[in-house]
């Protein structure tokens, strides 16, 4: 009884899997979403995974990717107009990147948002991103010779950047989302950009070259006020927003000394924030670097000279970080920090009088002391190596 039992288990089983296998041949799965404003009416593009091209014309390491478009006063209206162009109904729960176009940023990125919670087979969690200047279906054309699809492009990009900062949470849409539907806190979003010419970086060429003309990398953040965008940053303001998150996991600090620049590698750095009051806060950042470059000759093997170096270090991050926090403060009018959410869990009463200005007044007059407690702790030097090698 058991083995028969047995039997039409396995036989079920394979039953299901060869129903799957014919399904799954009808279904065009997608990998990439972007999102663009023309005129009045969006225009969303896809990116087809499992596309099929002639035996004859495929190469070995060509992407095996097709892109299609529809365009609609909403979203679900432009799908419904790409599902009527693909001979394969569309399959959404294999989506791992969504690209947005500065100007859907501009509008209010809900208005997109709303198709992507509710539709059945879209899953939470997927990469967001923007792109400043170029259109978001651009993205998708650029493919890599490292990875199969642009989308895997990206998510491979992303993970890359992973050990240097928080990207995977800076470009996560449950990240995204939580912020703007969290009290008190204003939400960020990576963007990213396309460095060469787009038709070259779409061609085969791109991939059979030992030096691709046409490659995507990871930009600046693009700062949010509820779910519209304001602004961006630039690199030094990314990478201090970075630190004061405590999400700069390796981090290489540029500073000048004595004529010289020097550059500091740390991956160490730790940053607490603390509120003393309603009226404010204090942030603490601390941590050990070590030389990583120089370019003059400083004496690294002085006691004296290496604790003059960790000085102009913390004085040289303390600076950067004050002046980060002023900028976000008076001209971007948008609380990335959450100090507002810290005064909401602390002093509920209080927030309920200021809340519905935090941002655009309370905000401004908020007042954020830095404390920078660095060291260096290595000095990597030249001489010391090559001693050590001649022993």
């Amino acid at each position: 009884m058991k083995k028969k039992l047995l039997i039409l288990i396995i036989l079920s089983l394979s039953l299901c899997g060869c129903k799957d296998y014919a399904e799954l041949n009808k279904l065009s799965i997608v990998t990439a979403i972007a999102i663009d404003k023309k005129d009045d009416k969006y225009e969303t593009a896809i990116l087809i995974a499992n596309s099929q091209k002639p035996q004859t014309t495929s190469k070995e390491g060509e992407a095996q990717t097709t892109v299609y478009k529809g365009t609609g006063k909403s979203i679900a209206e432009t799908i419904k107009t790409i599902d009527k162009k693909s001979p394969k109904h569309l399959y959404f729960s294999h989506v791992n990147v969504v690209i947005i176009s500065e100007d859907i940023g501009k509008e209010g990125f809900l208005k997109v948002a709303d198709w992507l919670i509710r539709h059945p087979q879209t899953r939470n969690r997927f990469y967001l991103m923007q792109v400043n200047e170029n259109k978001a279906s651009d993205i998708l054309k650029i493919i890599s010779p490292l990875e199969s699809f642009p989308s895997q492009s990206i998510a491979s990009l992303i993970e890359a950047n992973k050990n240097s900062r928080s990207i995977g949470d800076t470009a996560s849409y449950s990240n995204f989302i939580g912020r703007v539907l969290e009290t008190g806190y204003e939400p960020i979003m990576q963007t990213i950009k396309i460095n060469g010419d787009i038709e070259k970086g779409s061609g085969k060429e791109n991939v059979e070259t030992a030096e691709p003309k046409t490659y995507l990398s990871l930009g600046p953040l693009a700062i949010y006020k509820k779910d519209k965008l304001i602004g961006t940053t630039t690199r030094k303001q990314t990478e201090s927003i970075y630190i004061i998150n405590n999400e700069a996991k390796e981090l290489i600090y540029t500073i000048k000394y004595k004529d010289n620049y020097i550059n500091i590698f740390s991956n160490t750095l730790k940053t607490k924030i603390k509120l003393k009051s309603a009226n404010s806060a204090d942030i603490y950042v601390k941590g050990k670097g070590t030389i990583y470059e120089i370019n003059g000759n400083t004496n690294l093997n002085s006691d004296k000279e290496i604790e003059k170096i960790a000085k102009a270090w913390n004085k040289k991050m303390k600076k950067d970080l004050e002046k980060l926090i002023k900028e976000i403060q008076e001209n971007y009018k948008s609380d990335i920090f959450g100090f507002g959410n810290m005064i909401y869990k602390n002093y509920p009463k209080k927030w309920q009088k200021i809340k519905n200005n935090w941002n655009d007044k309370y905000f401004q007059k908020f007042k954020i002391t830095v404390h920078t407690d660095t060291e260096i702790v290595s000095t990597g030097s030249l001489t010391k190596v090559l001693k050590d090698d001649e022993e």
